[in-house]
């Protein structure tokens, strides 16, 4: 959307105004929309749902490409971005459906992170292949024509598809309450979104530092060492048995990412930053991938769906307060400023972490207690 507007509008303020309400749209509208994936089916909500928003996104494109006036493509993006389906959560609750013991749920999670990660190396490097050597509109199109057909392929596949879970009478007020204030919910989505402020403050810091030593085209190595580390780190952590209780996992990861975040603002070339950034990159994806885990640990797998949901939506609006943040400490302050967004990022990400470690952890306990109460072996 940036490289689209700015391509055809030659406007910077619009396109990140644009971008952000996209962001946001999806944040407030992705939990409500799994909140009906897990009430009426995956196939059921994500054709119609997913078919309004890559149409609005086409919409959108359309306008731009007829030079429109700016704010008009405001419409089709906050459409869009509120009727976004994230596919990731429903592909996690379809491992939790098949896999049945807690290692193979563990790889399959942890791989799952490593898709992640690949997507935020290629993503971004491929829209902007396509916006500035086609035409500033593909790198929005392509995408959607991708879409169609991958999400046509995902819920073709009806065999692994979770059976929906249809409300109680009886626990009305239980099943139509938000997830995000089961207990410990709130602790690690907090935890989350304050780990998506550290990303977006570190993509803006790091390209404003890099132009200011005039190695600005050395940016895109920076941000893809810190995304290859984490990718390299979800194979590790998937491969190797859980040792440790995952609200630990959870603890650990964030306290070694505020540390490692925090001597960004001390590095003084380029090559030293891209190999701190892949060292701290390490830590990302076993702590989101502890995040989901203990997503999964705290809601009953009729809501299961919509706890995942939200670690996404956590991460949407952190990346846009922090992108903002770093944003106004590097044009007021100083270009390396926007490292010390991040830093306040992972500490208030450790911080929460800390204060919600009892829920968490009773939370935790009682669910296992209320799961095996419930289990009943194969006849």
């Amino acid at each position: 959307m940036v490289l689209m507007v700015s391509g055809i509008y030659g406007n910077y303020r619009y396109a990140g105004a644009l971008a952000a309400v996209f962001v946001v749209a999806q944040a407030v509208g992705t939990p409500l929309v799994a909140r009906l994936i897990d009430r009426h089916g995956q196939a059921r909500v994500t054709v119609p749902v997913m078919a309004c928003s890559l149409t609005m996104l086409t919409v959108m494109a359309t306008m731009a490409l007829a030079r429109l006036q700016e704010w008009t493509l405001f419409i089709p993006a906050a459409i869009a971005g509120a009727s976004f389906v994230a596919i990731g959560p429903m592909v996690r609750a379809r491992w939790t459906q098949i896999l049945t013991k807690p290692g193979q749920l563990h790889a399959a999670f942890s791989l799952e992170s490593v898709f992640d990660e690949i997507t935020f190396v290629v993503g971004p490097a491929l829209a902007t292949i396509l916006a500035t050597s086609w035409t500033p509109t593909a790198g929005v199109l392509v995408p959607v024509m991708i879409s169609v057909l991958g999400v046509a392929w995902f819920v073709s596949q009806r065999s692994t598809e979770p059976a929906p879970h249809r409300t109680d009478p009886a626990r009305a007020n239980v099943k139509t309450r938000s997830v995000i204030f089961f207990p410990g919910m709130l602790a690690v989505v907090a935890g989350i979104a304050a780990m998506g402020g550290m990303f977006g403050s570190v993509d803006v810091a790091v390209v404003a530092v890099a132009e200011s030593w005039g190695q600005k085209s050395q940016a895109a190595i920076v941000l893809a060492s810190f995304a290859t580390g984490s990718c390299i780190a979800g194979f590790v952590y998937g491969s190797r048995p859980r040792l440790s209780p995952v609200w630990r996992s959870y603890l650990f990861g964030l306290a070694v990412l505020a540390v490692g975040v925090s001597t960004f603002y001390f590095l003084t070339s380029i090559w030293l930053l891209t190999l701190v950034t892949f060292a701290v990159g390490c830590w990302i994806a076993p702590t989101v991938i502890a995040a989901n885990q203990l997503i999964k640990q705290l809601v009953p797998p009729a809501r299961l769906v919509e706890g995942l949901t939200w670690v996404g939506a956590a991460i949407c609006v952190g990346v846009s307060f922090g992108s903002s943040g770093a944003g106004w400490l590097v044009d007021y302050v100083a270009p390396r400023a926007g490292f010390l967004a991040g830093t306040a990022a992972c500490l208030l990400a450790l911080v929460v972490c800390l204060f919600g470690i009892p829920v968490l952890r009773r939370a935790v306990t009682s669910q296992a207690v209320t799961e095996s109460s419930s289990y009943r072996p194969a006849e």
